[in-house]
């Protein structure tokens, strides 16, 4: 990939912000839903964001990287199985979160390169705050569009802090928060999770059920320039991306560290 990524910061962060225009524009008071494969909401929300990425992606980097959508999915692993360097976007990672008049929703934009996250811009709507990560260089923070950039480092707290899903809350996560004992939790909705860890604020985020590639690619960006991991709970190595048919990830963790007493209790 002969493109400097620190190139590619500003132009995805100006995108993602007029995605995220695109999406207070409609507002919520516009939810014309239908229903994805797997059952979750779609909004016209989700879509003008997808034509605002789709449209400005095609400008950024080289003309040449192919963009997977969550609103563009049906793309088949025989033509996807050519691909090396490619974007993989999410419009409106929460619509959920969208329809039900909350702020916990964002724009997510991750640049893969062999199978791995390079670069990730999340970017949340409702306050226009962002995250930008690079895992070679770095993560940094903005609260406003002319706001100062902050660095993000992981860390470590006790008691543990966890974040889990709004609505994606099973019986392997609450069995795993009982038997840490004593922990804070605190529930977010889209990559705000992943965020979280990112910005130092929690230890660790669970999921057990299923997401898919869109829904993490940016936030594992983020939160590895960050020092800290997405991986996946068989092997405890990073996701990979585009290795198959499926587009859904195993079950994976985001932490701060892979070590400390959590670790201990997983593999019981």
């Amino acid at each position: 990939m002969n493109v400097s990524l620190q190139s590619l910061i500003a132009p995805l962060v100006a995108l993602s912000r007029e995605a995220g225009a695109a999406i207070e524009v409609i507002g919520h008071g516009a939810l014309d839903t239908q229903q994805k494969v797997d059952d979750s909401p779609v909004t016209a929300a989700d879509l003008a964001a997808h034509r605002v990425l789709v449209r400005g992606l095609a400008s950024i980097g080289s003309r040449d990287w192919p963009i997977l959508s969550e609103e563009s999915a049906s793309i088949p692993w025989s033509e996807r199985r050519l691909w090396s360097t490619y974007w993989l976007v999410d419009p409106l990672d929460g619509t959920k979160e969208f329809i039900r008049g909350s702020d916990q929703y964002t724009v997510n934009v991750a640049l893969i390169d062999r199978n791995l996250p390079v670069l990730g811009v999340i970017e949340k709507p409702r306050t226009g705050e962002v995250w930008i990560g690079e895992p070679a260089r770095g993560a940094w923070y903005q609260s406003s569009g002319d706001g100062d950039w902050e660095a993000l480092q992981v860390r470590s707290h006790r008691p543990l802090r966890i974040v889990v899903s709004r609505f994606h809350r099973g019986a392997t996560t609450r069995r795993l928060i009982e038997s840490l004992g004593d922990v804070e939790v605190e529930e977010l909705g889209s990559s705000l999770k992943c965020c979280r860890v990112a910005e130092g604020l929690a230890d660790l985020y669970p999921r057990f059920g299923p997401t898919s590639e869109w829904d993490t690619a940016a936030a594992q960006a983020v939160l590895e320039g960050a020092g800290g991991h997405l991986v996946d709970c068989e092997s405890w190595k990073a996701l990979r991306y585009n290795t198959g048919d499926s587009l859904l990830n195993p079950a994976f963790v985001a932490c701060a560290s892979l070590s400390g007493a959590w670790r201990d209790v997983w593999t019981d």
